[in-house]
């Protein structure tokens, strides 16, 4: 079943076109003896009727089994009558079965430009065929400056992979082919595709008009949803596995810019969150540096002061605890300060909640080193011995407490600076 024969004197003939596009009329070939019309692709004989749904067309009266054109099902020769019908109601001149000069393809319906090139293929696809078949035939028009638009009735794995519009034909007389999978409109807020309705007829002039183009998503919203069913994907149901989803689908070029602008917006803000996070890390990384160094610098502060102090950890909780019971205060002993002699800075909390740390004295500093603090801070030691070595050097009145953690000893005494000999 196919629309076109090639005839010995007249040329091309299309029965789809009221002069059979060679100046003839219906009449000259059908039920006529004599006329002699052969297959453009197998070159087999060919006859005109008129099918039961009243649609012209042309036969083989013996269909050669590796002639596509004899073979197309009543589905396929529908659609492209359709498809042709579409593309002449827009305006544009339009063949059925044109085939490259090369033999490589044959257009189901070839739309031309006002200068008679080629300007877009609309392909039936209704039998089976692979994504890698499909894509090579979308390949060779590309390579001849032809652009393409498949069309199926039902899910196949290929739809979407190519640029494709799913139809459905009129349940009853006077109703018009529609669209039902492969248009979109664009949403940028929140970023998000949506299926888009139309009849065929108007999708085919959109898409002959530059009103619709394909487009393959860019941002990062890459699923067509119906509004408020973020669950439910468009391309379920019409393709062959679950998880297939369309790789691009037909929408107005303001759509595929805005589309695109997301893409960049969202690049952008991916760089910038990057960017923090590089600096955060980095930040982090140089937090937990010094975080490090501050414990191992606290760590050797404190090897050092129980090696100087002759301490051991056991003991400096009964020397501290001794304190507390002495002062009768709440007391807090920071960690060995450079500031206090290498010593351990004695704090009272104070306040409802203890928030409040007063600076007392300070525990076991190295008598060498004393800075003016010692004048007005209660110094804190473990042994008599320490008390003689502060005394050794005091240069003004030291208020001294021995609080011993081996004997349970506690004293304390004002040590006065050694006299000057004249």
């Amino acid at each position: 079943m196919q629309f076109t024969a090639e005839h010995a004197e007249w040329g091309r003939v299309d029965i789809t076109l009221d002069d059979l596009g060679c100046g003839r009329s219906w009449e000259e070939i059908h039920r006529v003896r004599g006329v002699e019309l052969a297959c453009p692709e197998c070159a087999g004989q060919v006859f005109a009727r008129v099918s039961k749904l009243g649609t012209r067309h042309l036969y083989h009266r013996t269909k050669p089994p590796t002639c596509s054109l004899a073979n197309e099902s009543l589905e396929h020769h529908l659609l492209k009558l359709e498809l042709v019908t579409c593309a002449r109601a827009a305006g544009f001149r339009a063949e059925v079965e044109v085939g490259a000069p090369t033999g490589e393809w044959r257009a189901d319906v070839m739309v031309f430009r006002p200068d008679g090139t080629w300007l877009m293929a609309l392909e039936a696809q209704l039998s089976p065929i692979t994504v890698e078949e499909i894509a090579a035939r979308t390949g060779l028009y590309e390579r001849d400056g032809v652009a393409v638009c498949w069309f199926g009735l039902r899910p196949r794995p290929w739809v979407g992979t190519v640029p494709t519009l799913l139809v459905q034909a009129p349940e009853e007389q006077g109703q018009e082919w529609t669209v039902t999978a492969g248009l979109a409109r664009f949403c940028d807020w929140p970023v998000s595709w949506s299926p888009a309705g139309a009849t065929l007829h108007e999708a085919v002039a959109w898409m002959l008009s530059g009103r619709i183009v394909p487009h393959a998503p860019v941002a990062d919203s890459r699923r067509v949803t119906n509004e408020g069913e973020w669950w439910s994907d468009w391309a379920d149901g019409w393709t062959r596995f679950w998880n297939d989803a369309w790789r691009l689908w037909w929408t107005a070029p303001a759509y595929a810019a805005r589309d695109a602008a997301c893409a960049r917006e969202q690049a952008e803000a991916r760089r910038r969150r990057e960017a923090e996070e590089k600096a955060a890390a980095q930040q982090r990384a140089v937090m937990e540096r010094e975080k490090a160094r501050k414990k191992a610098a606290k760590g050797h502060a404190y090897a050092a002061f129980w090696g100087r102090t002759g301490l051991d950890r056991h003991a400096w909780r009964y020397f501290r605890a001794m304190a507390e019971m002495y002062f009768d205060l709440n007391l807090v002993f920071g960690a060995p300060d450079a500031r206090y002699a290498d010593g351990r800075p004695v704090y009272e909390r104070t306040g409802p909640d203890g928030e409040d740390w007063t600076l007392v004295g300070v525990a076991c500093p190295d008598p060498c080193r004393l800075g003016a603090w010692a004048e007005e801070l209660a110094l804190l030691v473990p042994s008599h011995t320490d008390l003689e070595d502060l005394a050794g050097r005091a240069w003004s009145p030291f208020q001294v407490y021995v609080l011993d953690p081996y004997t349970g000893e506690m004293d304390q005494e004002r040590v006065l600076p050694a006299p000057v000999n004249p």
